[in-house]
């Protein structure tokens, strides 16, 4: 599905907030054992891929508002 620069904003800015959420609650979390920081870790990148898919979406979403709007940026 194709987004809108509305929509793609919207998701960033949830990636974004979820990712902030997450390494805040990090900052209050105890070390765990090796299979639960393996565990974090890998959520923390699921979220920082998160944001960077939402990034791309919203720069693709920009270049086809411009694009239909025949201005160039």
């Amino acid at each position: 599905m194709t987004q809108t620069v509305e929509q793609a904003e919207a998701a960033l800015k949830t990636a974004e907030s979820a990712l902030l959420s997450e390494l805040k609650a990090d900052c209050e979390r105890r070390d765990g054992s090796g299979a639960q920081e393996r565990r974090r870790e890998e959520h923390q990148q699921s979220l920082r891929d998160d944001v960077y898919e939402c990034e791309r979406n919203l720069e693709s979403a920009k270049r086809r508002q411009v694009e239909a709007s025949g201005t160039h940026a």
